[in-house]
């Protein structure tokens, strides 16, 4: 029709930084100085662990003529593994980006409330009836909330954690719940040789059996080692307990301080994605891998969905990594673009 008006294009150049928490920035990591200490103080601890366990713990008791025994090394190993899949997933966790809502974030069609694809694509989530971030400036779907660290809204945020140095939303709240749980057994398993030691050495008579300790200053490690594994493994096990309700029942934390409840689809566990809440876990739930959903109802748990991505007639911003046909990896939520500035378009 000759009376269509075209709705003019805003560009903007946006500064692009190699680790950040913004829409642009390459790589997710939070640059807080605070999360970055504790972050590197969950590494050392895990460090200290390996050391206290695999060269002071183990070896008078493991040792023979300078050799590892067979028990020994399968100790050794097993103890090490734990701690690097500890460090994996605390890595992962701080790496990846929760869930951050979009710059381009549209809200969802409601067929109920007269709301085809169409006009969710070009109305403002004002004209809509959705909130709105004032601090994004962004539309903000129902179940995200706006960190003040990460300085963006999070689809699912259940805290900000300086442990792992970053929200914990749906993207990465698998990779949290399995770094608390290696921690914990790295905690008890390390208890439990200390325990056994213990007892092997101070109850036990002797009969003639090698020292219990190489030198005496090895006391000061393994002191330090019990107390690392008493503090931090009641810890974790807290963390676990108060994290098992939001595993069953799909609500975080903020969910239930505000006493919000919300309709979850059957037979979808949000934390360790697919399907899984009736069905039981599975083998992969203890795997470092991301979360994945079928793409046919990703949008759906997400809450908005991304105009270029659904309309296909534009320069995408973003291109989901698809591990299958049918699945979508949320580590890649965000853009990967090249160096430098960044132009975006801002539809008005």
């Amino acid at each position: 029709p000759n009376n269509l008006t075209m709705t003019p294009v805003v560009t903007a150049t946006v500064k692009r930084h190699k680790c950040g928490t913004s829409a642009f920035d390459e790589h997710w990591l939070n640059v807080d100085c605070c999360g970055l200490f504790c972050a590197a103080f969950t590494y050392g601890l895990h460090i200290y662990g390996c050391f206290a366990v695999c060269w002071k713990l183990l070896p008078p008791w493991f040792k023979v003529d300078g050799e590892w025994t067979t028990l020994g090394l399968i100790h050794v190993v097993c103890f090490v593994s734990i701690a690097i899949l500890a460090c994996t997933n605390h890595f992962l966790a701080m790496t990846t980006d929760p869930g951050a809502v979009p710059p381009d974030a549209v809200p969802l069609a409601d067929p109920e409330k007269g709301i085809d694809e169409m006009a969710a694509l070009t109305m403002t989530p004002a004209q809509l009836g959705r909130r709105f971030c004032r601090r994004c400036n962004s539309f903000k779907p129902a179940r995200a909330h706006h960190c003040s660290i990460c300085k963006r809204c999070v689809v699912k945020m259940d805290h900000h954690c300086p442990w792992v140095n970053n929200c914990v939303g749906i993207g990465n709240h698998k990779f949290f719940l399995l770094f608390i749980f290696y921690t914990f057994l790295s905690c008890l398993y390390s208890a439990s040789l200390l325990f056994w030691r213990s007892w092997f050495c101070g109850v036990l008579p002797r009969r003639g059996r090698g020292p219990c300790l190489e030198t005496t200053t090895d006391f000061v490690y393994l002191v330090g080692l019990g107390v690392e594994a008493m503090l931090f493994g009641l810890f974790t096990s807290c963390m676990m307990i108060d994290q098992y309700e939001t595993v069953s029942t799909n609500l975080t934390q903020i969910d239930r301080l505000k006493g919000e409840v919300h309709t979850n689809l059957p037979d979808i566990n949000e934390v360790f994605g697919g399907n899984g809440v009736r069905g039981g876990c599975r083998p992969d739930w203890l795997a470092p891998i991301p979360v994945q959903f079928p793409a046919s109802i990703r949008d759906e748990i997400m809450g908005f969905c991304r105009p270029c991505i659904k309309t296909m007639n534009c320069d995408s911003p973003v291109t989901p990594k698809k591990n299958t046909s049918d699945d979508i990896e949320l580590s890649n939520l965000m853009s990967k673009h090249g160096e430098g500035d960044v132009e975006i378009g801002d539809f008005v």
